[in-house]
């Protein structure tokens, strides 16, 4: 608990002289022994603690500007006593007291809300030892006053409601402020500066415990009510407490806290107009924030303008600037995050020019030079995937091992950075084969996750990364017990994350994806049933607008397909089918994997076909595999594959119709198969 002089006046009101200072030594003094005695319940302590408040209540005369707070602190310690030594008669005594600070506190004083909070408590304590109707209407009255006051994440808004619900379940009832979470009187201190509030957001990101995330927001909310619109610290409060509302949306899915930090997020701007020093920092925040949302729900327009705020944010901070990299970063993420939805090239290829030059500003030696090699690697590993120049996945090699060299063992951001380098070797391994990429890539999981121990936040996510790249190396080399592990990996990891996390649908879709690996290999029909299970789930958890919806479609269209072969339930392939084409609707020209989602629906239409012999399903089937065809150009990884289908599907249509074009089509397109195999 804080001792300090805030408790009774705030810094701006505090005047020089020896009054003042036996004041201050007297309040500080009154709350150590008053805390001490919450501690040992030592009575000495209480009386104590009276006798200092009582004197603190002497320096100060009518007119005197700490006499509210004197009143109160006098009060509280009062009103303790009362029921500890079960005097109720002297009740009279504490609500005396908090009455009259209360008439020095008129609306509008800062500190009304939580003066009528203690007086209504004092007075219900009363009511239920001498049943006066007058102080229960009184207290009613009170706390209607503090409810329609106060934030509803308020401490404050929180005790009046519990307060109203006690009284209410058991009207005889001897009501604690200590009970109603209160240990302190909140009316006699100022709340936490907006640096302290800073410290325990680090703090709260350091631990699992739920509870303290929700406190940081409650001390955010109550600061809030303090520091007015005209507050110099009002938008650092602001930009702050959207932060921790995506954190908490982050760890628990509530769409409600993204919304909320969006919206304080565009409270905060106004409050740092252009010139202001703390404007970019503002952009920046609302920018990361409405990507938040795009990434949950799609709307490009967040996108679009979480971009427009980061380039405003670059621009003020020039050449020179001590943020400038960071800024760099920033919208250097946001533009690849457009790229991978829109597939446009200059978006991708901006964002690499931006990250090169925010790693030039962060030489060997400066703190954020990890960061921005990470950053650069990223991105050139996502410019490999769509164009496939090996240069590009090298270099992104090579970058995030010197990152990683910068984190050495103990370092905070070292987890993160193996996670990231083993994706880019399984990259690698993807693409040439390595048997050493791929085992480096698991050595480094297996280093991560440790650093994620039992209640850590990542650990779920550790330990799906980890399952992910065995399940790999399954795949190349046919080890059961690499397969299982992975399958163990990923229900740890799922029962590790309950429902409203905003990773829960990937960890299940990875999950699913294992099962169905192992049902492959193994047949065990309950391995298929649990993924197709699995994937339903995730697509719950993915609605419109969710930029992984297209995914979970086609991977619960596979399962079902993968089913009907097995077992031939005519309900599994239409199913699959309809989800394929909900896939692709999701996938318009230009998005990176339309070329797939067209392969697999002319796939089953094609299965289809052979089942029932509808033409119109394998007319459908090639005009995909034609227009599929087109999106992977020569050196495309995909297009010997698309070729032989494609070929298969001409064939099929020469057999059943004798069009000598079909036919020649289909051994043209076989010819450059093979010569690409």
């Amino acid at each position: 608990m804080k001792t300090t002089s805030q408790f009774f006046a705030p810094p701006t009101a505090l005047t020089s002289g020896e009054n003042t200072d036996t004041l201050t030594s007297r309040t500080d003094a009154g709350y150590r022994l008053l805390a001490r005695y919450r501690r040992t319940q030592d009575n000495s302590d209480l009386n104590q603690s009276i006798k200092h408040f009582e004197r603190a209540l002497d320096l100060c005369p009518m007119d005197h500007p700490y006499r509210p707070a004197a009143l109160f602190n006098l009060a509280n310690v009062k009103f303790v006593s009362c029921q500890v030594e079960g005097r109720h008669l002297d009740l009279d005594i504490p609500i005396s007291l908090f009455q009259d600070a209360l008439d020095l506190r008129p609306i509008g004083h800062q500190d009304q809300p939580v003066t009528q909070l203690y007086l209504a408590i004092a007075l219900l304590s009363r009511f239920a030892k001498w049943g006066f109707q007058t102080d229960v209407n009184v207290a009613e009255e009170l706390l209607n006053e503090v409810l329609n006051v106060s934030h509803a994440n308020s401490h404050i808004h929180r005790a009046a409601l519990l307060a109203i619900e006690t009284s209410a379940l058991d009207p005889a009832a001897s009501i604690d402020a200590h009970d109603l979470g209160l240990e302190w009187p909140a009316a006699s201190m100022l709340p936490l500066s907006p640096n302290q509030l800073a410290d325990q957001v680090e703090w709260c990101l350091r631990t699992d415990d739920p509870r303290a995330l929700d406190e940081v927001i409650s001390l955010h909310y109550d600061a809030l009510g303090y520091y007015n619109a005209m507050h110099p610290s009002r938008g650092q409060l602001l930009v702050n407490l959207s932060i921790i509302l995506s954190i908490r949306f982050q760890r628990r899915g509530n769409a409600e806290d993204l919304d909320e930090a969006v919206a304080l997020g565009r409270e905060a701007l106004p409050l740092h107009p252009v010139g202001h020093t703390d404007r970019s920092l503002s952009l920046n925040n609302l920018a990361g924030r409405l990507s938040t949302r795009f990434d949950h729900r799609g709307d490009a327009e967040d996108l679009d303008q979480a971009i427009a705020l980061c380039r405003e944010a670059l621009a003020l901070r020039p050449v020179g600037h001590t943020d400038r990299s960071s800024s760099l970063n920033n919208l250097a993420v946001q533009l690849s995050t457009r790229f991978g939805h829109r597939g446009n090239a200059e978006d991708l290829d901006e964002a690499i020019a931006l990250a090169r030059e925010a790693l030039a500003l962060c030489p060997i030696g400066h703190t954020d030079r990890s960061s921005s090699l990470n950053n650069l690697a990223n991105i050139l590993s996502t410019r490999f995937g769509h164009r496939g120049n090996a240069e590009d996945l090298d270099q992104a090699i090579a970058l995030a091992r010197e990152a990683l060299a910068l984190c050495p063992v103990g370092h905070t951001g070292r987890s993160m950075l193996l996670g990231n380098f083993a994706s880019q070797l399984s990259t690698r391994f993807d693409h040439r084969d390595n048997a050493e990429d791929l085992d480096e890539a698991i050595a480094l999981l297996r280093e991560a996750l440790p650093l994620h121990p039992v209640g850590h936040t990542d650990r779920s996510l550790s330990l799906n990364n980890l399952a992910v790249r065995l399940s790999t190396r399954f795949d190349h080399r046919g080890n059961a017990e690499d397969l299982d592990q992975a399958i163990a990996l990923c229900r740890e990891a799922l029962a590790l994350c309950p429902v409203g996390p905003t990773y829960r649908s990937m960890l299940l879709h990875n999950f699913a994806s294992r099962l169905s690996t192992r049902f492959d290999h193994q047949g065990n029909a309950e391995d298929l049933d649990e993924a197709i299970a699995l994937h339903r789930e995730a697509l719950a958890l993915r609605p419109v607008g969710h930029t992984a919806r297209s995914s979970s479609l086609n991977s619960l269209a596979a399962q079902l397909s993968t089913r009907f072969d097995h077992r031939g339930n005519a309900e599994d392939l239409d199913e699959a089918i309809a989800l394929y084409r909900r896939a692709l609707a999701l996938r318009p020209v230009g998005h990176t994997d339309r070329s797939s989602s067209l392969h697999n629906l002319a796939a089953q239409l094609s299965t289809r076909f052979h089942r029932r012999g509808n033409a119109e399903d394998l007319d459908q089937a090639i005009a995909l595999c034609r227009e599929a065809l087109t999106l992977c150009p020569v050196g495309h990884t995909d297009r010997s594959l698309l070729l032989g289908n494609f070929a298969t599907q001409l064939s099929t249509r020469f057999d059943h119709r004798g069009n000598a074009e079909d036919l020649d089509q289909a051994i043209a397109l076989a010819r450059e198969a093979l010569a690409l195999c």
